[in-house]
């Protein structure tokens, strides 16, 4: 039986943004919560085919899967099916939403043994894996809202050249969030 854990969460980014972070393998450790490391071989660019290796955890068990990138459309989806699993997979979605982006996530894996397993899983395993899911997307949402620079205010538009005030950021400011 295959489990399929979704989640989406709007990020204030355009879709361009927010898929380049995504696709970069090197910053899934820091915002998705159940993996450990991400690997490319031979450092080659993420496209449709390529197998990326990645070191999973949930709980105190780790293991190593190797996930082929079955759809890559650059910029609207990108989905990883694991190469020992059709079962397991990881997709993502990105809709275009004005100035805000929706990415949705769906983390696909097999249970198996009949319906003590599925009882076991519906119970523990799946709320687990859904609010991991979540914590990471609001996570990724955090992270990509803090960097992405603010350039222009909905009043700037309106407003004359000689009146228009310049946005910068310094080097040594920085946003933080409490809470």
């Amino acid at each position: 039986m295959k489990v399929l854990c979704q989640e989406r969460v709007d990020i204030g980014a355009t879709a361009e943004v927010v898929f380049d972070y995504v696709a970069d393998l090197a910053r899934w450790p820091m915002w998705f919560a159940c993996i450990v490391s991400a690997q490319q071989p031979e450092n080659r660019a993420l496209a449709r085919d390529e197998e990326v290796r990645l070191c999973l955890q949930a709980g105190k068990h780790r293991w190593q899967e190797t996930f082929e990138a079955t759809r890559f459309i650059r910029g609207a989806f990108l989905s990883f099916e694991a190469v020992d699993s059709a079962a397991r997979r990881i997709d993502f979605r990105f809709e275009r939403r004005g100035e805000v982006t929706r990415l949705a996530c769906g983390i696909g894996y097999p249970v198996f043994g009949g319906w003590v397993p599925a009882g076991l899983d519906a119970m523990f395993r799946r709320p687990r894996v859904a609010r991991e899911l979540r914590q990471s997307l609001v996570h990724l949402k955090n992270a990509l809202e803090d960097d992405y620079p603010a350039t222009a205010h909905i009043d700037d538009y309106d407003a004359t050249p000689a009146s228009r005030e310049s946005v910068e950021r310094s080097e040594d400011s920085r946003a933080v969030r409490v809470g």
